[in-house]
């Protein structure tokens, strides 16, 4: 299969998020909470109520977001070869050092980064067969901004390494364009809310 560029930029963005998913929606739950709460005891005006009740209802349904993105994550993972899903679930999961992984997997730096870039690829391609391509993810989290504004941190860094690596100008101009494109819809907030 042909590589695609911004799907292992996607891919490569929801590895980075994958294990502040399950605290993303804890804090949504703790909102909610909250502004039950609150609202409980306000009885002041009926509108608040309204309100509260809309709110809670989007911290729900992003919720739910959250909750189906980590399945299908999920789900792209188990279709990966063990060496792969090894190192992606050392590195992007558990957040150990690529240092601390070349060790326990005893293979050289070029060799991690090699394995990691190739991982990522098929991690993508298996999102793109479960019908979760950049377009498609693009659209489904085009109102969470935490999400986009790693997606962006993503895009950026690669963009920068081809520069610094003097690599094909090709995909650095690629990479600008997607920073262009994506940067016209793109909050400079990290606020999740």
């Amino acid at each position: 299969m042909k590589r695609n560029m911004e799907n292992e930029l996607w891919g490569k963005t929801l590895l980075m998020l994958y294990r502040h998913l399950e605290t993303m929606a804890k804090s949504i739950d703790n909102l909610v909470c909250r502004i039950g709460i609150n609202s409980a005891f306000n009885h002041s005006v009926y509108n608040s109520t309204i309100k509260d009740s809309n709110k809670i209802i989007e911290l729900t349904e992003r919720k739910i977001k959250i909750i189906n993105l980590k399945v299908i994550i999920q789900k792209a993972l188990k279709k990966l070869k063990d060496k792969e899903l090894k190192l992606i679930a050392l590195y992007y999961v558990d957040g150990v050092s690529y240092k601390k992984v070349q060790e326990l997997l005893n293979i050289t730096q070029r060799t991690f980064f090699r394995r990691k870039e190739l991982a990522i690829a098929h991690f993508s391609d298996e999102l793109a067969n479960l019908g979760y391509n950049a377009e498609k993810l693009k659209d489904y989290l085009k109102n969470e901004n935490w999400i986009k504004n790693t997606y962006f941190q993503v895009v950026n860094s690669s963009a920068n390494f081809f520069l610094k690596n003097k690599e094909s100008k090709n995909q650095y101009k690629l990479l600008k364009l997607v920073l262009n494109d994506f940067g016209d819809n793109l909050s400079k907030s990290y606020s999740i809310f």
